[in-house]
């Protein structure tokens, strides 16, 4: 029973109706600026599963307007089809929960089994906030999981499923309990209830006397046992985890630090599911508010890994401000990224089917040594892939200045200017690229056909979309009149470009080139011309007219080297045969 769409009303930073709606197969990453209500958003769905009482409902403060309901609507799969239960709260008053047509569910209501049966699948919650008490309630929900796991297999080996020796020596002595506990129940009835009798009868012996009624009676019924249950066990047990280190042992997790509590609940929610002591198909959800929070680096980046497994098997919710928690590197599944806006969760990516190959995987595994911080695009409003480091830091530097939100990831060559590309198309993003041309009269012919090949590929992947491809001519230093530039020196040059000089301006015109070439791709601004240098490819084609030429005068150069080449050596042999 997978919960598929989720709104809450007046509930704390939303006055408004807020909405989100859920793949059936993803992991859903929440993400938004501080205080826009990704931590609320998880919250409420938590709230939404609880039973609650008059004195434990939410407080008066969470209303953003008072003496208004606050609404918590939630859509769940259910047999091919779908539910529509909405809970509701009123100041000073127990919630209560609703159909779609507005009519209360009570005991009667079609849908009451329904949805005890979603209740009592309460979500696992963790957040960076939690109290010592939230921490053992959760290791406790975590252990009582398992616990019913293991009654419901010993319940099924009766009914005639087949496992281990163990499990079935442990199944009969279940069910010998069960059908002892009742008659044990009867027994002690009969004896409490001759005790009650007395009880009743003089009780009704006082009452007749003080009011001058023999007519008054009174009658102590001992209730009628309902046998015994799982849920009985489920009582009788608790639980407790204790952590052992060099420095001390025995120490309740509760008491550990923060990052150590976090990873452990995790873990422990894991390798629960991986083990399968959950149960099978469990639908249980798993949110996680920020849960890179107190980590070190490191730690984020093995939390995604468990992330991703526990994704596979269960429905999981985060949210987020770490990039590193995405690693696209990894064959994992789908993921569904929003942006948390005032009225509804945007969805900013959902990535498609695998669509990498071992030189991709390759690719992005080397780029998450280089540059961690690639999957800042997820955050990004505009997302730029250049090649190199020189265009890199002058676009950097331009978009801190004017102060834009673009995500500028630099490739550092064409075969991973693809690798990028695939990912972003995987989440169906819109973005840019500038690459080098690399048609420098340098190069030799077969050179200058790879990277007619190489451009050609790049191109390719935009496919229909609306990628804009910008190249550089024959790179980007060319391009921008300062010529050849040494790999050792591209830094220092760029730093004396994109900063106004204190004497004369020899950069005065590349500096206006670089400008012009960010307003254009960046700002959009298509009154800007950019320079001639740089060309927006808008066919395959245009390739041709960059390299054609060049390639026939370097064949023709090449042949004629050859024929020079192969005159000198016949000369040479001839004046050896001479002598």
């Amino acid at each position: 029973m997978r919960l598929l769409k989720f709104s809450v009303t007046n509930y704390k930073v939303f006055k408004d109706t807020f909405s989100i709606d859920f793949s059936k197969d993803s992991i859903a990453i929440l993400t938004g600026r501080n205080n826009t209500g990704k931590s609320t958003i998880l919250e409420a769905i938590n709230c939404f599963f609880k039973r609650e009482t008059k004195p434990t409902t939410i407080k008066n403060d969470c209303f953003s307007v008072r003496n208004e309901k606050i609404e918590f609507k939630a859509v769940f799969e259910i047999d091919e089809g779908e539910i529509t239960i909405v809970k509701k709260y009123k100041e000073e008053s127990a919630p209560k929960f609703y159909d779609e047509s507005n009519i209360e569910i009570k005991a009667n209501h079609d849908l009451k089994e329904t949805l005890d049966e979603i209740l009592n699948n309460k979500p696992f919650y963790i957040t960076p906030s939690m109290l010592p008490d939230d921490i053992n309630d959760l290791i406790q929900e975590i252990y009582s999981e398992i616990i019913k796991s293991d009654l419901q297999k010993l319940e099924d080996i009766e009914g005639g499923s087949r496992q281990t020796d163990e499990m079935y020596e442990l199944a009969k002595e279940y069910s010998e309990i069960k059908k002892s506990y009742p008659e044990f129940l009867r027994k002690l009835k009969i004896n409490t209830d001759k005790t009650l009798e007395e009880v009743s009868n003089d009780v009704s012996l006082n009452l007749r006397n003080l009011f001058s009624n023999d007519q008054l009676s009174l009658n102590v019924i001992g209730g009628e046992s309902e046998g015994f249950s799982s849920k009985d066990i489920l009582k009788s047990t608790n639980s407790v985890v204790n952590i052992d280190s060099q420095k001390q042992s025995e120490m309740p997790l509760s008491n550990q630090g923060t990052g150590l509590q976090r990873m452990s609940l995790i873990y422990l929610i894991q390798n629960m599911i991986e083990k399968k002591l959950m149960g099978e198909g469990d639908n249980k959800l798993l949110l996680i508010d920020e849960p890179e929070a107190f980590l070190h680096p490191e730690a984020v980046r093995a939390l995604s890994r468990s992330l991703y497994k526990i994704g596979e098997k269960m429905p999981l919710m985060i949210s987020t401000h770490s990039p590193i928690l995405i690693d696209l590197s990894e064959r994992h599944t789908p993921i569904q990224v929003f942006r948390v806006g005032e009225k509804e969760a945007i969805q900013l990516y959902k990535s498609k089917n695998d669509q990498f190959d071992e030189d991709d995987i390759q690719n992005m595994k080397i780029l998450n040594y280089v540059d961690s911080y690639v999957n800042e695009f997820f955050f990004a409003d505009k997302i730029l892939i250049v090649e190199g480091d020189t265009e890199y830091i002058a676009f950097k530097h331009l978009a801190k200045t004017v102060k834009e939100n673009v995500h500028i990831i630099r490739a550092r060559g064409k075969a991973t200017i693809c690798t990028l590309m695939k990912i972003l198309n995987q989440f169906n993003t819109n973005y840019d690229v500038l690459h080098d041309v690399d048609n420098h009269k340098r190069y030799s012919s077969s050179t200058l056909k790879a990277q007619k090949t190489n451009c050609k590929n790049i191109y390719r992947l935009k496919g229909d979309s609306d990628v804009r491809i910008f190249s550089s001519i024959s790179n980007f230093e060319n391009a921008i009149g300062i010529g050849d530039v040494s790999n050792e020196k591209k830094t220092q040059t760029i730093y004396k470009i994109i900063h106004e000089p204190t004497g004369g301006d020899e950069y005065a015109e590349a500096r206006k080139l670089i400008n012009d070439l960010f307003k254009h791709m960046v700002l959009h601004d298509e009154d800007i011309t950019i320079g001639d240098g740089f060309c927006r490819v808008i066919q395959e084609e245009n390739f041709d007219d960059l390299f054609d030429d060049l390639i026939s005068e370097k064949v023709q150069e090449e042949l004629e080297e050859k024929q020079k080449k192969e005159r000198k050596e016949k000369l040479a042999l001839q004046t050896d045969d001479s002598h």
